[in-house]
């Protein structure tokens, strides 16, 4: 049978093409019957003429969208910067495709940035050697050195050394510059991206570098009105070791994305210090697998505050999924290790009182990207996963700017909850059911882990806090390859509340990181880091004297000598200058005053044998100038009726000359004498 020119109404027609970084949208108007779409992409010259062969480059499917009946694919894996032609095809099964539809075509957009700040892996992926592997560790500490010098909006600090003596940075980035400290940090909404633990998962590494660089030099309003409203910390690279060495894990071999609750490795803990320092709002962890472009998990385990719990599944499922289907991504829930094991970093950041999503990339191309090369470090494939991540963490930073309130309120009610007596039970390991979302995750078998609650996981009623000797929580640890640290470095790193008792410390569940503590401190618990702390089912304050002793002081420190300069003879004039003194006084109160000692004109300046006929005055912060007086009638310039500490005196001097002063050719000058007195030591 021969079909009709219009080729039936089996052709795809209405198709959009829309630019992206790193991908393109494509979109199109569905066809009745249709079983899948292919897409197929052209190189094309500047005058819009091939120059290449047509691939197929996609095939989009139903499933995996929560908007099924609007199709939308994200075409990835092409040079940025390119132009190119794209048509789309239905198919009545994979033996019957129709006719292509009308190509579109357009330019897809360049690297962001300034080209001084590309990475290394950015550098090669715009060469023409086709060279396009990953920044090494080398070339990302050059990279961490030119961003930090070219932004203020950006400050690098260092979580920790690996084994191999790598540093573990981490970005902090503000508009018009980030906070000077953690504390006013933690106290402000808060974004974390971590983005390499898995040392062979790199493509959230590059991603995280992009955005780096565009969060310290962009002017994009939309995006600076984020970022002007929280401060956005990232972590490139959280296992430096494995990355160097394209492992999984870290030089012990440790897979860190099980150690963020027990904290064996100095790459943990560094990121528990930070997770405890800056407390993040809302966090993503950049990893690489399962079967979607990009798989997506929020905390699961049942200590877990409810609330905080919905609201990490409605950031997946309601958000999430939703602008991945208008991207074209394909999304749906990560399978594979989507239990409720304490020491993945998603599970151990809501433990922690926040929103920490896992985020995936699908590793290799599959059916759905059928151009995709196997090949480690494929050109399409790597840049597909690196430009997925980084729609996936631009999007979960749009999410909490869009619900920053409801976000940082919640996680306070989180943090408010554990350190309250409403949880009656507590829970070793299970996890919260995930729900089935129409038309995303259709397979029972791509569902995340059951992992439910097994009744020996179950502690209830629940203890009210565990007993650990003192030999057990101050006794060295040593793993295989490396020292663990005591257990007291390690309650300490999370931030962990410990109360010192006869024989040892209690360590008391109400306390906002309530839900980790029996985990880790429970000897029946899958993975504790210690197997002979006690329960506790009464916990009574044990009344102990804490106190210390502060020793009389009265400490005065002046600054440099004052110059009043070069007095005219026969021009009346004041002559003023000034200096600086510091207090430090224990006192009940304090009394700082000067005097001229000397026995020669008493309170004036003097030259050799001649002196001033007018004494010269001093004062002190607000107070008026007086003449200095004699070692017998010291002139006061400041008290103070309490204690100070490092209260800083500002003090001046005034020497008046009168119109008919004889002055002598040659300097001026007297050694005055400051005292800080007390009538109340």
């Amino acid at each position: 049978m021969i079909w009709p020119a219009a080729a039936s109404a089996q052709q795809v027609t209405g198709v959009t093409a829309t630019q992206d970084v790193g991908f393109t949208t494509l979109k199109w108007d569905p066809v009745p019957g249709a079983t899948d779409y292919q897409i197929e992409r052209t190189p094309l010259d500047a005058n819009g003429q091939p120059t290449g062969t047509a691939t197929i480059v996609g095939v989009w499917q139903p499933q995996r969208t929560v908007t099924p009946d609007k199709p939308a694919f994200a075409e990835s894996g092409y040079q940025l910067g390119g132009r190119y032609q794209w048509r789309v095809r239905a198919r009545l099964g994979t033996a019957n495709p129709q006719a292509y539809s009308d190509p579109v075509s357009g330019t897809t957009l360049p690297i962001p940035g300034p080209s001084n700040l590309l990475t290394a892996w950015e550098q090669r992926a715009t060469a023409t050697t086709g060279n396009s592997t990953y920044t090494s560790d080398a070339e990302e500490a050059d990279f961490t050195a030119r961003l930090d010098a070219a932004s203020d909006r950006v400050r690098v600090v260092e979580l920790a050394r690996t084994l191999e003596n790598r540093p573990m940075n981490m970005f902090i980035i503000g508009y018009p510059k980030p906070p000077d400290t953690a504390a006013e940090i933690s106290a402000m909404p808060t974004y974390m991206l971590n983005c390499n633990v898995h040392g062979n998962e790199a493509s959230g590494r590059e991603s995280c570098m992009t955005i780096a660089r565009v969060l310290a030099t962009t002017e994009d309003p939309q995006i600076l009105a984020m970022l002007s409203k929280m401060t956005v910390l990232i972590v490139p690279t959280t296992n430096p070791d494995g990355r160097a060495h394209n492992t999984r894990g870290n030089t012990t071999g440790q897979d860190l994305n099980r150690d963020h609750a027990a904290l064996e490795q100095n790459e943990t803990k560094g990121l528990a210090r930070a997770l405890r320092d800056y407390t993040p709002d809302v966090s993503i962890d950049n990893h690489e697998g399962d079967s979607e472009d990009l798989p997506i998990l929020a905390p699961r385990h049942l200590n877990i505050y409810e609330p905080l719990f919905q609201e990490g599944k409605s950031m997946v499922i309601d958000w999430m999924y939703g602008d991945a289907s208008q991207s074209g991504w394909w999304m749906g829930p990560y399978s594979t290790g989507g239990d409720s094991h304490e020491g993945i970093l998603r599970n151990t950041g809501g433990l922690k009182n926040s929103i920490s999503m896992l985020g995936e990339s699908r590793a290799s191309g599959g059916v759905t990207r059928p151009a995709e090369s196997g090949a480690a470090n494929a050109r399409a494939n790597e840049n597909r996963k690196v430009y997925a991540h980084m729609w996936e963490n631009w999007e979960g930073m749009r999410y909490f700017y869009a619900r920053m309130d409801t976000i940082v309120a919640l996680n306070k009610a989180s943090a408010a909850y554990q350190s309250s007596d409403a949880p009656t039970s507590t829970v070793l390991r299970g996890a919260y059911p995930w729900p089935l979302t129409p038309s995303v995750g259709d397979n029972p078998n791509d569902q995340p882990d059951v992992d439910a609650l097994q009744p020996q996981n179950l502690l209830d009623p629940t203890p009210c806090g565990y007993f650990i000797s003192q030999a057990d929580y101050e006794a060295p640890r040593i793993g295989p390859r490396n020292d663990f640290g005591t257990v007291a470095e390690r309650l300490a790193d999370h931030g962990i509340k410990v109360e010192p008792q006869v024989g040892g410390v209690l360590v008391r569940l109400k306390q906002p990181l309530r839900g980790l503590i029996a985990p880790i401190l429970d000897a029946d618990a899958p993975l504790p880091l210690i197997t002979t702390a006690q329960r506790r089912y009464s916990c009574p304050a044990i009344p102990s004297d804490v106190g210390g002793t502060v020793p009389a002081t009265l400490a005065l420190t002046v600054g440099s000598a004052a110059s009043l300069g070069s007095f005219k003879p026969g021009v009346a004039d004041d002559y003023v200058a000034s200096t600086t003194a510091n207090v430090i006084s224990t006192a009940g109160d304090a009394t700082l005053s000067v005097a001229d000692p000397s026995a020669v004109t008493p309170g004036h300046l003097v030259n050799g044998t001649f002196s001033l006929p007018q004494a010269v005055q001093a004062q002190a912060n607000t107070g008026a100038f007086a003449p200095v007086g004699g070692a017998s009638a010291p002139t006061t310039l400041w008290s103070w009726s309490a204690p100070v500490s490092n209260d800083a005196v500002a003090i001046g001097f005034k020497q008046s000359i009168g119109a008919n002063d004889a002055l002598r050719t040659g300097s001026y000058s007297k050694a005055l004498t400051f005292t800080l007195s007390t009538t109340k030591p």
